[in-house]
């Protein structure tokens, strides 16, 4: 029996599974449990006040989700999205994205903009003041976008290749300096959806991702060429 809880002020029940499942999640891609932490499942049971059945039904749809590794009688861990799968999810975003994009231009709001030019100054303010929550708004900012558009399923299939990449595993995580350059890159994209050029608005967040792609790429390489012994 999973029992029922009930989650904050919507006042709707959900069952004890679902709500393991959502803390557990909020943590991994919040970055609180970074790439590798390993997860006990006593330990989120006794944080949640539940059993241990709930919190293990959770542990396997977050493993589905591809969020988790379970090695059975061994340890449960955040998965670590390896350097080529990573790079993968930045190509299939680009082309996601830029869809997503061109197809939310000529429905931009008046508020929908003011919304994202919110969201710009507040990643200002965190460049300047180095508050660590650069990452999350940006992801705002690009979600914010694409929400207005009817292809929901599109927006599924970001928000779901989104997922894979926890907070800590992120571009922003492993390559602070990215966020500059990030920036600059979201005002061009953001001026693109306030003109209305839909075109403009696709390539822009294309070559967006594409550069976070690069800036992945390179930064692996250098650290494989760190941990790279000395022939002898």
């Amino acid at each position: 029996n999973q029992g029922r809880v009930i989650p904050m002020a919507d006042e709707q029940w959900i069952t004890k599974a679902d709500h393991a499942y959502q803390a557990i999640r909020k943590q991994i891609l919040s970055g609180q449990l970074a790439p590798n932490a390993e997860i006990i499942a006593t330990k989120i049971g006794a944080e949640l006040g539940m059993s241990l059945i709930p919190v293990r039904e959770a542990l396997r749809r977050l493993e589905q989700d591809g969020l988790v590794t379970i090695e059975p009688h061994v340890a449960t861990k955040v998965r670590e999205l390896p350097a080529a799968e990573l790079c993968d999810n930045l190509l299939i975003r680009s082309e996601l994205e830029a869809l997503a994009a061109r197809l939310a231009t000529p429905l931009m709001t008046k508020s929908t903009l003011n919304r994202l030019e919110r969201l710009l100054n507040r990643m200002d303010k965190s460049l300047v003041k180095k508050t660590n929550d650069f990452g999350g708004l940006n992801r705002q900012f690009h979600m914010t976008v694409y929400d207005v558009i009817e292809q929901r399923r599109l927006v599924q299939l970001i928000e779901q290749e989104w997922d894979l990449v926890p907070r800590g595993a992120s571009v922003f995580g492993l390559i602070p300096d990215r966020e500059i350059s990030a920036q600059h890159e979201h005002v061009m994209i953001f001026d693109a959806l306030r003109r209305g050029d839909s075109e403009a608005a696709g390539n822009l967040t294309r070559d967006h991702k594409l550069q976070a792609r690069n800036a992945h790429n390179s930064a692996f390489e250098k650290s494989r060429l760190r941990n790279v012994e000395p022939a002898t």
